[in-house]
């Protein structure tokens, strides 16, 4: 098993903190390595959609740390789970097989927690918290090695020893699939946080519960929970979201993947969900969106209200050999809805005066 390119060794560079990963996420990355000849680097640099996105850091203007230990660059930390695991770390599993006692850097914001994602998925991949440095200031490195993205958002399918690598390192992790022919991957609860879903989703669950489809909550069950129902389930179906980037830890399984979107048009993840399950398919549950009020200045599509085309999603459920019909309750939905709704407003408006 090889990397499909091998790492570039830079010597003699400073990287810079971050702070600059401003709320539009990947497009607005100043922080990280300032590598020689900026303009002219390709996949060393942070990479959306096989093109650099990010620019070139301020050099420093005082003093430097200098650190004379092999390193390894990991990325600019965001504290968001799909963001990590479909861009931001792709670059660890290569590395770590390359270099696993090398210390590895993260541009990282004065004062800004990485967050219990990165923490766990590190740990997941087998970086030790002795190898991590969190960079808060600048600091020079006398070696420093880099490993391509294996993965981008929005950049095609992962190469197969890529997939293949993923599965040793679960297989490592001791991950034992639980084995289930449908599981349904809810976003429940997550409208009550200012977040986006389907207004009424709890109905939903609780009628699949009903018919002893098992659910799976991504918020509260954790990481090697998820990924061992995501092994062992001949068919999942997921309401949309980011817990789609979950399944991207695994490899290849003869499995049927369905997203329910809660946004018209959505293919979250679709290349590399493709490249690793038998089928996929995105239902366009949305019967309306309802977007959240903006947030200093920007819109916040990630975080609207829909509302389910019941038809789509009775149908969908059908296609799979569920028939929600004779255990769903219009009265109870409409009032899951209502307080979804209220829960939603009071999140999101809090949200807009924050």
């Amino acid at each position: 098993m090889t990397a499909a390119l091998p790492p570039a060794v830079f010597h003699d560079i400073v990287v810079m903190p971050g702070g600059a990963i401003r709320r539009d996420g990947h497009r607005s990355i100043d922080a990280g390595p300032l590598w020689p000849d900026f303009d002219q680097q390709t996949w060393v640099r942070q990479c959306y959609a096989g093109r650099p996105v990010d620019q070139a850091p301020a050099p420093p203007d005082g003093p430097v740390a200098v650190l004379d230990r092999p390193a390894v660059w990991g990325a600019p930390l965001r504290p968001h789970f799909g963001h990590l695991v479909s861009e931001l770390l792709t670059r660890l599993p290569w590395s770590l097989q390359g270099r696993p006692d090398d210390a590895y850097l993260f541009a990282t914001a004065p004062g800004q927690r990485p967050g219990p994602a990165f923490q766990t998925l590190s740990a997941w991949f087998g970086l030790a918290s002795s190898q991590i440095l969190h960079v808060t200031r600048p600091v020079r490195v006398a070696t420093l090695r880099v490993w391509p993205q294996a993965e981008q958002l929005d950049h095609g399918a992962p190469e197969p020893a890529y997939l293949d690598l993923l599965d040793t390192i679960a297989a490592r992790n001791g991950l034992v699939p639980a084995k289930a022919p449908l599981l349904y991957v809810t976003r429940d609860g997550l409208l009550a946080r200012g977040k986006g879903g389907h207004a009424g989703e709890h109905h939903l669950v609780a009628c699949l519960s009903r018919l002893g489809v098992p659910v799976l909550d991504p918020a509260t069950a954790p990481l090697p929970d998820q990924l061992a129902h995501y092994a062992g389930a001949g068919r999942i179906v997921f309401a949309e979201g980011s817990a789609l980037h979950g399944r991207q830890l695994l490899g290849w399984r003869a499995q049927q993947i369905v997203v329910l979107n809660r946004r018209r048009g959505a293919r979250t993840a679709a290349a590399a969900l493709q490249a690793r399950c038998r089928s996929l398919t995105y239902v366009e549950t949305a019967r309306d969106v309802i977007l959240a009020p903006p947030h200093a200045g920007r819109q916040r599509p990630e975080c609207a209200l829909s509302h389910y085309d019941l038809a789509a999603l009775f149908a969908a459920f059908a296609a799979l050999g569920v028939d929600l019909a004779p255990v769903w309750d219009m009265a109870a939905h409409d009032a899951a809805v209502a307080a979804d709704m209220a829960a939603w407003s009071t999140a999101t408006a809090r949200a807009e005066v924050a």
